[in-house]
């Protein structure tokens, strides 16, 4: 299942990216530690994010918190649901 890896949110807030995928379902978290956010891009393909990032459908911002880290799991296992029907 996505996300049972997802490292602690001290990783991202010490300013780490996460990217993990589930077939052609990718998705990449990325810290902005100034502005204590964390955003979640997701796309659908083959491909890294550098090689996609005209490919995101989906983008979303969360708080750099332990809260927020349970929100963005939510979302990305409800963007995967959805993108599986």
């Amino acid at each position: 299942m996505l996300c049972e890896e997802l490292p602690k949110i001290m990783w991202f807030e010490n300013d780490n990216d996460y990217t993990e995928c589930n077939y052609r379902f990718h998705y990449i978290i990325l810290p902005n530690v100034k502005e204590n956010t964390m955003t979640v891009k997701i796309w659908h393909g083959d491909y890294c994010y550098e090689k996609s990032i005209d490919e995101i459908v989906s983008e979303r911002v969360f708080p750099l918190t332990t809260e927020g880290r349970e929100e963005m799991i939510e979302y990305i296992r409800d963007e995967d649901y959805n993108y599986r029907q």
